[in-house]
């Protein structure tokens, strides 16, 4: 296991940050860092490193890429 980082750029909504929470707590990883950038009013960029095989990294990306209020997913 080794540590990846996560970029999702998004509407600027609190709710988003329960739903990628949830998302990484269903699958057990360990996140270690979670930070936001607001890019614009309605926009931002969060930034999540987390703890996991590369599979299950992949995998959270899709998962990410699902929900309707993100704009793009980049696995860094």
């Amino acid at each position: 296991m080794k540590q990846h980082t996560i970029k999702i750029l998004s509407q600027n909504s609190p709710v988003l940050i329960g739903k990628f929470m949830l998302i990484f707590s269903r699958r057990k990883i360990e996140v270690v860092n979670f930070s936001f950038k607001k890019i614009s009013d309605e926009d931002g960029e969060f930034t999540i490193g987390f703890i996991s095989d590369d599979w299950m990294a992949e995998n959270i990306e899709k998962q990410l890429n699902r929900v309707i209020e993100i704009y793009e997913t980049v696995l860094v």
